[in-house]
């Protein structure tokens, strides 16, 4: 059954009110500040994580750069946070954090968005970065290219819902979205036959859930005539039939998609389709681990294949392979391609 829609949002309530746990540090390439500092080398973060962790020291996050302004004059300047693990990406260096109480309250809040983090860096220009020695919580970001507290907390609850969903971890936001569109249609559907259910076993509105099943159950175990008893097991029969159809067409959507995108890529001939979504309806994880590992029919025409007189392609060792992966004998593939052959696919 599709999952319910209110479980979706209370991932993604849950998902905003996490702190995250990675912060943007430093970009990957050359960068000038929005006051004109710099320029600044693209960072080596190899050297500067190798230094990291050479002195283990964590590294603190602060507010405003209270370190550097109010605790030089002896004012408090807590740490809302501790830097404890660094980690070069493709996007640049980011730093593991260990959020206080205050700090992740400040986060969840949205009290901040953004990271300006402090280094050491060479005199001369273009000045090299040589360490890293804090990051502060800022709403008015000298580096205004970094990573910001609300975009990260964007991809919290798209990976949340990701997780939500079933979806893998490659699956775009527009497929994410998609797939809540989907479910909340689907669970649309469930609430409407759950009302008929429930008018159609005499029930009040808000009786919900496993206490529908026990108020039927019950029911027929009571001194009621044996007519009505009749009645009420003929309408939940039919319910059923309608909660296993609407199962059954979610999972032949699926397997219809799949199917299709796979011939559309070559990797299914069209006269298996039928064949290919009944399997995939059985055991859709099998059936698309198995078109992952297919190679393309539309790579190269024949693929190599000589067409003997007869009209009908040899098999070659990829297609014993293919035929292997989707199920078949070698006999029925030989006929089957024969057959798209001759009508000049």
């Amino acid at each position: 059954m599709p999952k319910n829609i209110n479980a979706l949002l209370l991932s993604l309530n849950a998902a905003a009110a996490a702190a995250p746990e990675w912060l943007h540090l430093l970009p990957a390439a050359s960068f000038t500040g929005v006051d004109g500092r710099g320029p600044y080398a693209a960072p080596d973060a190899a050297a500067l994580i190798a230094l990291f962790n050479q002195e283990g020291k964590r590294l603190p996050v602060d507010e405003n750069h209270s370190i550097d302004l109010a605790g030089k004059t002896g004012h408090p300047s807590p740490a809302r946070g501790w830097i404890i693990e660094m980690q070069a990406r493709e996007d640049g260096v980011w730093g593991r954090v260990e959020w206080t109480a205050q700090g992740e309250q400040l986060v969840t809040g949205k009290e901040y968005g953004y990271l300006s983090p402090v280094f050491l860096h060479t005199a001369a220009k273009p000045y090299r970065i040589t360490k890293v020695l804090r990051v502060a919580l800022t709403n008015d970001p000298n580096l205004n290219f970094l990573t910001s507290l609300h975009q990260q907390e964007e991809s919290v609850m798209l990976e949340e819902l990701r997780k939500a969903l079933g979806l893998p971890e490659t699956a775009t936001e527009a497929e994410v979205l998609a797939a809540v569109s989907a479910n909340h249609a689907a669970h649309q559907a469930d609430v409407a036959l759950m009302a008929q259910i429930r008018t159609a076993a005499g029930l009040s509105s808000d009786v919900a859930g496993e206490a529908v099943v026990t108020a039927i159950q019950s029911r027929g175990k009571v001194t009621a005539p044996e007519v009505e008893n009749a009645e009420l097991r003929t309408q939940l029969v039919s319910l059923q039939s309608q909660l296993t159809t609407l199962a059954t067409t979610t999972a032949r959507d699926k397997a219809v998609s799949t199917i299709e995108t796979a011939i559309k890529d070559g990797k299914i001939v069209p006269v298996l389709k039928e064949h290919m979504i009944a399997r995939h309806m059985k055991n859709p994880s099998e059936v698309e681990a198995e078109i992952a590992l297919m190679p393309s029919l539309n790579a190269g025409g024949l693929g190599g294949r000589k067409v003997p007189e007869n009209g009908g392609p040899q098999l070659t060792e990829e297609d014993r392979q293919v035929a292997a992966m989707m199920g078949i004998d070698e006999k029925t593939f030989a006929e089957q391609a024969k057959a798209l052959h001759g009508k000049g696919l």
